[in-house]
């Protein structure tokens, strides 16, 4: 008998704590409701402006990162600026969008300013170098120098540049090798732009003994230039005496070809005016030097 009834009174509090556990429940969850419904009632316009604005805040992004693409195409600007510019404009937008929501909903985001700015400082003083190097890039891409493809001369580095990268730029040389260059580096040094120009000038000097007559010797060279079609200027050739060195006279001349044919004209002149002057008899002197020996005693 005193089984059955502790068997009882355990069941009626065990259903006392469950009641009391689902009357908790509820008023919690009555009690949400009344939260929430009191936030509807007074933030509820402010929530709907918050939702608004960010809506509006999108389209109004999307048209200026458009309206930047258009005008950055137009301008004819690398593909690659155009579209690291555009969407740098439409995140920027967006951050300023996102804050003006959630300030017009009714949280404060004098915390996340302040935060965005304590971040924003530590990543800056960390990465000083990788920045300057991002600024530069921007800079290469926005004016443009250069562009893939020209050939170039920066820090003691000749070749073509294979691309412009956001940290550094990729120069591949002569002999097949690839050199990154940091950015910073070459916004900061004289960089040489040979494809800038559709024509180059060939710069050649030409050394003949003093013994030799040097009106031939240009004779023969306006000449071996004139045959030569891929020259432009072949009728109105810069050439001369440059300087009276010391072993040779030095003749100059400034040939002007397509920046094409620049190495191609180079190599088959100086190949041609050899053999001219060999069959000519024009002497190329050989460096000399006059060594004077003194015997001891004498």
């Amino acid at each position: 008998m005193n089984i059955a009834e502790n068997t009882a009174d355990t069941a009626q509090q065990a259903a006392h704590v469950v009641q009391a556990d689902v009357q908790n429940q509820v008023t919690q969850s009555v009690t949400t409701l009344d939260q929430f419904k009191e936030f509807l009632l007074n933030h509820g316009p402010d929530v709907i402006y918050a939702i608004v604005i960010f809506i509006v805040g999108r389209y109004v992004a999307r048209g200026f990162k458009n309206l930047a693409v258009r005008m950055m195409t137009h301008a004819n600007y690398d593909h690659t600026v155009i579209t690291f510019v555009s969407q740098l404009i439409y995140y920027a937008i967006m951050a300023l969008v996102l804050l003006s929501a959630l300030n017009k909903a009714g949280i404060p985001t004098n915390s996340f300013l302040a935060a965005f700015g304590a971040f924003g400082l530590a990543v800056g003083l960390a990465l000083q170098n990788n920045l300057s190097n991002f600024a530069s890039g921007l800079l290469i891409l926005i004016f443009k120098p250069f562009k893939a493809g020209d050939w170039i001369a920066v820090g003691g580095v000749e070749g073509s540049v294979k691309g412009i990268q956001m940290m550094n730029t990729a120069i591949t040389t002569k002999d097949n090798k690839t050199i990154f260059i940091p950015n910073s580096i070459i916004t900061s040094s004289q960089v040489t732009n040979s494809s800038y120009q559709e024509d180059r000038y060939i710069t050649f000097f030409f050394d003949i003994g003093y013994q030799n007559d040097h009106h031939k010797a240009i004779a023969l060279l306006k000449q071996v230039f004139q045959e030569d079609k891929r020259i432009l200027n072949a009728d109105t050739l810069e050439i001369g005496i440059r300087e009276f060195a010391e072993n040779s006279v030095r003749i100059a001349a400034f040939p002007r070809v397509a920046k094409a044919d620049y190495y191609p004209v180079y190599y088959d002149i100086m190949s041609k005016v050899k053999d001219t002057f060999d069959a000519n008899g024009i002497d190329i002197p050989y460096p000399q030097r006059v060594v004077y020996v003194q015997r001891e005693g004498k």
